[in-house]
């Protein structure tokens, strides 16, 4: 069993990585200004062997304040989404001086999604489990 704490924040972008998580929903912002992702999310990659193994936990991303939205996505060949990786740059103040924004970039295997937004929540929904794969199987997921 791998422990690691239920809710990354905006503070926590250095320390993350999100390299081959994969996407399984995009919910576009209402009036929330929300732009959500339902991810497998991975702790860690450890070699067993010659193969790598990794402890994976389903998570809730969320950006928060969003704005500038854009989706560039092609699934003609492939229906699953992963994400490459996650960038942020551009931080500035927002126009009332309140709020610190940043420019999102999340590459993605076949596409990109950019925005603006304040910052980010990542919410833990199951403790990461150890898995030859880089995603879930059902089972091991919660779509709640």
């Amino acid at each position: 069993m791998m422990d690691v704490k239920e809710l990354w924040e905006t503070e926590d972008f250095e320390e993350m990585g999100w390299h081959d998580a994969r996407i399984y929903s995009i919910v576009v912002p209402g009036e929330d200004y929300k732009l959500k992702l339902d991810i497998d999310y991975i702790f860690k990659w450890e070699l067993k062997g010659e193969f790598f193994n990794f402890w994976v936990s389903p998570c809730s991303l969320s950006f928060l304040d969003v704005s500038d939205l854009k989706i560039n996505i092609d699934f003609k060949n492939n229906l699953m989404l992963f994400i490459s990786d996650i960038n942020r740059f551009n931080e500035r103040l927002s126009p009332n001086g309140k709020f610190t924004v940043w420019d999102y970039e999340i590459e993605c295997d076949n596409g990109m999604i950019s925005f603006s937004a304040t910052g980010y929540e990542q919410q833990v929904r199951k403790p990461p489990v150890f898995s030859e794969g880089q995603w879930l199987t059902i089972p091991d997921r919660d779509f709640s």
